[in-house]
């Protein structure tokens, strides 16, 4: 598999490829690694209640542990580390004790970009031309498109029946969507874009959305990962302040931290950890 993976990349862009080592040693494979994507075991599956009891849950945690460990031991000390997935973010979290909390992010550009193609198509403009979507909880069926601020770059007005089909219908459809196990294609360039605006930053008046570890604002509990609206600057991340002044999505954003929160809970039980554990 890794092979026919590594004669893809080589066919489709060798001008700018330097060369692909592939292989399952992590001491050669992590070794000095500047940017760390860890897709994981699930590939973003969302769990229901009944299978995180299931062996393929557990797989999932203890590869998250696997990155952790291998992270920690073989990647340079300054690694980003870009996690499809909350919960493996947080386990990873737990493993990796000598790089910054802060150079780990989580991918919410899946459910961004399908917001934003979404409204595009119903205002007649391009995607790119859909501005400040927030998605918040995560890059699965836990988060919520938050569409407050959003502005067009074509200067066309937000008519009262867009907002009111994002307000009423969009949550659901981003929700079906992002429940899907057939995005291959747009987690893997969700992960490209996430990694160029990291590393290029957001432009000015803009932000966009990644899951970071939260620091209790808007009431996150602390030591999870959640999506937050961010700014980027000088390849670090900060979450922007104040959004939460609508009761209703505030209240969408505790809940969705409990969602979060419990299936985390289930993760440490299996690693043995404590959610204090540093």
């Amino acid at each position: 598999f890794l092979e026919s993976v590594a004669i893809e990349l080589t066919s489709f862009n060798p001008n700018v490829l330097y060369g692909i080592s592939y292989g399952h040693d992590a001491s050669i494979e992590f070794t000095d690694a500047d940017v760390v994507i860890c897709i994981g075991y699930a590939r973003e599956y969302d769990f229901k209640d009944n299978e995180y009891l299931e062996p393929f849950f557990k797989e999932y945690v203890l590869t998250s542990k696997f990155y952790g460990e291998a992270i920690e031991h073989y990647a340079k000390r300054d690694a980003k580390i870009i996690v499809l997935g909350n919960t493996a973010a947080t386990i990873i979290s737990k493993y990796v004790k000598s790089i910054p909390m802060k150079n780990i992010t989580t991918l919410s550009l899946v459910n961004l970009n399908i917001a934003a193609a979404q409204i595009a198509a119903r205002a007649q403009c391009l995607p790119t031309e859909v501005k400040n979507i927030i998605i918040w909880g995560s890059n699965g069926s836990y988060s919520f498109p938050d569409c407050r601020f959003i502005y067009f770059t074509n200067e066309k007005p937000l008519t009262d029946a867009l907002k009111v089909w994002i307000n009423d219908i969009l949550p659901r459809v981003i929700r079906n969507v992002s429940s899907r196990p057939s995005l291959i294609n747009s987690i893997a360039y969700a992960m490209a874009e996430h990694c160029k605006i990291l590393w290029n930053g957001t432009p000015e008046n803009e932000w966009t959305s990644m899951g970071v570890l939260s620091d209790l604002s808007y009431s996150i509990r602390s030591g999870i990962f959640f999506s937050y609206p961010v700014i980027c600057k000088n390849r670090q991340c900060e979450i922007i302040q104040d959004f939460d002044d609508d009761r209703y999505v505030r209240r969408y954003i505790v809940d969705l931290s409990r969602l979060i929160y419990r299936e985390i809970e289930i993760a440490y039980e299996i690693c043995g950890l404590l959610p204090n554990d540093d």
